[in-house]
């Protein structure tokens, strides 16, 4: 496979990035090794996010579309992974092959310099030995009375002066050529002694070296097999790839209706928001006239409204304890490639976890559809001229009735998975006179 093929860009999910574990040039010590298990632990969480995000956003999408889907995404989120792992044994089995040269390097050369030596060895051996034996030789004869001249006879038995200055001569360079020889069988016998202790140390490296080399060899060929498995494993990745596309365009073809209902059942959500809306803004208002004829044809005294308006004092508060993803706004569908108003904000929680109110305020309804699932909205009164209401969806269950009054963080219902959701989350709403509006103006 070429690395034009293995680096080849992703087709969905394509906004999706891994972080990438470094290239390995060596075998990896214990710290090292627990990184790379931490990197890759790492990895897998930021999969497993990715995957729950997009199964989010996958709201409205048949169940048998969606799983198809978010299996290619999966497959297409480890490919990246998948090719840093077959780079990462190339790059092992490359540097495990030129330590396997280097070694056997080192280890021709050690092989050669014992050779060397051990010639050098045996030679200076033989010339100290033979030098010691002429030096021995030359003892035994003056021991026996011959071999060097006594200096006393140098002088006597001459027939002349010049006889006596020749034997004196002869006497001085006879010693010198001695001496000179011991010195020789001195810087001989030393030359020996530290190719021989050269020798003993390459030797020892020569036994070293070739155990080197036999874990250099099992190095090797384990690299050969981690580069083998990664190339069958990155192939295994490409091969379903494809499978799941072709399988996907199948049922996206099956299923194609769909797309045209999530728009007629968005347009549904947006009326039955405005009709609550419009009846809760008329109930305020019949509701504050009667509590002003009451104020004027009483005592005189004003009292407070007992209409349930929603309290408009205090903070507004994320419904759950969660990350925030699908952000509102227009989006972009991953399977239909069409673009749809996202009306609100997502939060990734376990089912049946509490949901909040966000704001003090009043239940005004609790219903189900097939988009919504299970859904509760709530009213906080009037805010800038306008009736603000906030809408809970996918509840895998109700807390509160209709007309309850709640406080800000009290638990209105439980997360679920009911409607057109493929995975549990809750979506949040926020409307003003029922056209919705981006909740982060208010959280």
């Amino acid at each position: 496979m070429s690395p034009s093929i293995l680096r080849r860009p992703l087709t969905l999910a394509a906004t999706v990035l891994l972080v990438l574990t470094p290239s390995l040039a060596g075998p990896l010590s214990p710290a090292s090794a627990e990184g790379t298990k931490q990197d890759k632990i790492a990895e897998r969480e930021t999969v497993d996010q990715q995957l729950e995000d997009l199964r989010i956003d996958l709201g409205g999408v048949n169940d048998e579309l969606a799983d198809t889907y978010i299996a290619l995404a999966e497959t297409e989120l480890l490919i990246p992974e998948a090719q840093q792992d077959l780079e990462d044994a190339q790059a092992e089995l490359a540097a495990a092959r030129e330590d396997d040269r280097l070694t056997g390097e080192r280890l021709t050369a050690a092989q050669d310099e014992e050779k060397q030596l051990s010639g050098e060895v045996e030679t200076g051996q033989e010339e100290v030995d033979r030098s010691d034996d002429e030096l021995a030789q030359v003892a035994l004869d003056a021991y026996k009375g011959g071999g060097l001249p006594n200096p006393s006879t140098i002088y006597t038995g001459g027939q002349d002066p010049q006889d006596a200055v020749d034997r004196s001569m002869n006497y001085r360079l006879t010693m010198s050529s001695q001496g000179s020889r011991l010195d020789t069988l001195r810087a001989d016998q030393a030359v020996t002694e530290n190719s021989a202790d050269r020798l003993t140390a390459v030797r020892e490296e020569i036994d070293a070296l070739k155990l080197e080399s036999e874990q250099a060899v099992q190095r090797t060929a384990d690299a050969e097999d981690a580069a083998a498995a990664a190339k069958a494993d990155l192939d295994d990745l490409y091969a379903t790839q494809k499978t799941q596309r072709d399988d996907l365009e199948a049922k996206k073809t099956k299923y194609q209706e769909d797309e045209a209902n999530l728009e007629d059942r968005s347009s549904t959500l947006d009326t039955e928001i405005e009709e609550l809306a419009r009846q809760e803004r008329e109930r305020e208002q019949k509701a504050a006239e009667a509590a002003k004829k009451k104020s004027s044809s009483g005592s005189g005294t004003s009292k407070k409204s007992s209409s349930g308006s929603a309290n408009t004092g205090g903070g507004w508060n994320y419904p759950v304890n969660s990350r925030m993803n699908s952000n509102y706004g227009w989006r972009y569908h991953p399977i239909y490639h069409t673009r749809k108003l996202h009306a609100g904000v997502d939060f990734p929680v376990a089912c049946g976890t509490s949901v909040g109110a966000t704001h003090s305020g009043r239940v005004i309804a609790r219903t189900h559809n097939s988009g919504a699932g299970n859904k509760i909205i709530l009213s906080h009164g009037i805010h800038n001229g306008k009736l603000v209401t906030s809408s809970y969806h996918h509840l895998q269950g109700f807390a509160k009735p209709v007309g309850a009054q709640v406080s800000a963080g009290d638990t209105v219902g439980y997360v679920g998975t009911t409607g057109s959701s493929t995975g549990c989350h809750l979506h949040f709403e926020i409307q003003e006179d029922g056209n919705s509006v981006n909740p982060a103006n208010y959280l």
